[in-house]
């Protein structure tokens, strides 16, 4: 590899990457710099040494803010850092050579030479470079690459290591995400610095990116060993060594969720005098490793607990989504009744699905519900607090019953787990979920499936409840949002978007919000009918057309929505989402109670027709 002399940037690049840097640390541009210490930091991640002076021109006494503007102003006027000199200074210091810095050693050059530092300044900028809590700063960390040990490592865990290293960001090689490839059995996921995916505006300048790519330098001779945890340094024909890290990703993860879960009660839970029985199926993905090690070993629940625990490639040649039907060896060993409590993964461990003892089915939006409803079952809420919940808007309206009864903040968002992040980073939110069987917390940025299961095996250890017990009542108290999905794949593109254009006109019309629908005993009214748009209230953006809504006055809901308009066909989503309040009508089977509504509708794949009184 041979390091080239960069060459000027036009202004479109110019402007790109200072946006990069700057959504980095602010999350969005239409945030100001409010402080010196912000300014500093923002001007070191853009490869600029700003000394005290430099920052006093542009942070003057009567400073306030600055805006991205401002930013993108100073950095012309500053010269970026030469990182070969900073690295030779730095090796200077390094007593060890070892590629570290202890703070005695920093502290000492900082407040003996040059424009000399106060002892408070030192600290606060080795809190920030000092990403291991290890006392030292690693001077090298560009250029850094860390890896899970085998390659081996969950979403949740890659999210928990980015967040906990604090990383630029992280790739994902997944099944599980967009996949592409000959067989459609692979994809590629970047995470950005906060642990959570890439919003499209990062991801679309990647790719405008990669469009213009004439070259790039590789190192074939580089081999390393994915099976031995440690650093491993390589030579290459640039300013520094390479460095790969390869870390026990389930041990950082372990780690994080020590300190969000009660272990010693779950352990009692688990392998207690009187423990549950629980079945943990991974379904041949990542997360087995995962669960081996902290609900097994760490926990106490027996190794046979745990099924389908090694990672295959082809996932033993089943399809690993955690639902009934592909989950079925699951769902079989659940009836016989052996076990008290069961889950199932996903390929990448984000989702999951849960089962009480007989099959007693979980839907995954009454999961969140629950899971809010006992929120304080879980310490890490009651040391920070409940924030907000958060739903996507085609997950059904059970955690929306949950929020106005607790008097907690409920946002509905449209589908993508990047909006979630955004009301997190913000301190709006703490716990949320989607229909599609992902739930998960601020403690990371990405939906988390075994966070979910340990999340409901601690309301059952303090509950003392099995999960159907802990499941009506819950309908008892909050109601009971019966829902279902219907996905119509492959369906011809111009006849899917024919139909939703007529849809939406018939939905628009001024003399449709307040028209009554009439199946059986019920009556529905329509209360909103509308295309779903969401503003982001962190940064303003605005999603639209995001899906139909017809939402009815006792909060009973229909949602269609449509994707895959490509070469091979159109898929048409139909959500049906019907409250029900009535103690007498709670236990029905969801096929059986949504089928009134479902009948309001005559659907194929051609069109939808609404059937008035």
């Amino acid at each position: 590899m041979q390091q080239q002399n960069p060459k000027p940037l036009d202004e479109e690049t110019f402007y790109l990457k200072c946006r990069a840097v700057y959504i980095s640390v602010f999350r969005s541009s239409l945030t100001s710099i409010t402080s010196k210490q912000q300014l500093c930091r923002v001007l070191q991640l853009a490869g600029r040494n700003p000394s005290l002076k430099t920052l006093s021109k542009y942070w003057t006494p009567a400073t306030s803010n600055l805006n991205f503007d401002d930013f993108c102003e100073i950095l012309k006027l500053e010269k970026q850092t030469d990182e070969n000199e900073l690295l030779r200074i730095f090796k200077g210091m390094d007593a060890n050579g070892d590629g570290f810095i202890s703070h005695s050693k920093l502290e000492k050059a900082l407040t003996t030479s040059g424009e000399k530092m106060t002892a408070e300044e030192i600290s606060a900028i080795f809190s920030i470079a000092d990403a291991n809590k290890e006392s030292k700063l690693d001077y090298a960390e560009i250029g850094h690459l860390v890896i899970g040990q085998d390659g081996i490592m969950s979403t949740p865990a890659v999210s928990c290591v980015i967040r906990q290293t604090k990383a630029v960001g992280g790739i994902i090689l997944t099944a599980s995400h967009n996949p592409g490839g000959p067989n459609g059995d692979f994809g590629i996921k970047y995470n950005i610095a906060s642990g959570g995916p890439a919003p499209e505006g990062i991801t679309n300048k990647i790719y405008e990116v990669s469009k213009g790519l004439q070259e790039y330098p590789i190192c074939p001779e580089i081999k390393v060993d994915l099976s031995t945890i440690g650093k491993q340094t390589f030579q290459v024909d640039s300013f520094k060594p390479f460095t790969v890290d390869i870390v026990d990703s389930v041990e950082a993860y372990g780690e994080m969720l020590r300190g969000i879960f009660d272990f010693p009660a779950l352990k009692e839970l688990l392998s207690g005098a009187k423990h549950i029985n629980v079945r943990l199926d991974a379904m041949h993905g990542v997360v087995g490793p995962y669960v081996k090690k902290i609900v097994c070993e760490e926990l106490g629940s027996p190794a046979s607990s745990a099924v389908y625990c090694v990672p295959k490639e082809d996932f033993g040649g089943h399809h690993p989504d955690p639902n009934l039907t592909y989950a079925a060896d699951l769902v079989q060993a659940m009836k016989g009744g052996e076990y008290d409590f069961g889950a199932a993964f996903d390929g990448d461990g984000d989702r999951n699905m849960v089962l009480g003892k007989h099959g007693f089915f979980v839907n995954p939006s009454d999961s969140v519900a629950v899971i809010a409803a006992n929120i304080t079952s879980i310490p890490y809420f009651q040391r920070t607090g409940v924030k907000g919940l958060a739903r996507s808007m085609p997950t059904s309206a059970a955690l929306d019953n949950v929020a106005k009864a607790l008097k907690m903040q409920l946002y509905e968002t449209p589908t993508g787990w990047k909006f979630f992040g955004n009301l997190m980073d913000a301190g709006k939110l703490s716990l949320c979920g989607e229909e599609s069987f992902g739930t998960g917390s601020d403690h990371i940025r990405e939906k988390d499936g075994l966070w979910a299961v340990l999340a409901w095996l601690s309301i059952l250890a303090v509950r003392k409840q099995s999960v159907e017990e802990i499941m009506k009542e819950h309908w008892h108290k909050f109601g009971r949002n019966f829902f279902t999905r219907y996905d119509y794949e492959e369906v011809d593109s111009d006849a899917a978007n024919k139909m939703i254009t007529e849809l939406e006109a018939a939905m628009l019309a001024p003399s449709f919000v307040g028209k009554k629908f009439s199946s059986g005993d019920k009556t529905y009214e329509v209360a909103v009918s509308d295309n779903f748009a969401y503003t982001d209230p962190v940064d303003g953006s605005v999603s639209k057309n995001q899906g139909l809504r017809i939402i009815f006055s006792d909060g009973s809901r229909l949602v269609f929505r449509l994707s895959g308009t490509g070469s091979a066909g159109a898929t048409i989503r139909l959500y049906i989402d019907s409250y029900e309040k009535d103690p007498q009508k709670i236990y029905q089977d969801p096929q059986v109670n949504t089928h009134p509504e479902f009948s309001l509708l005559k659907v194929d794949c051609r069109q939808i027709t609404l059937l008035s009184q």
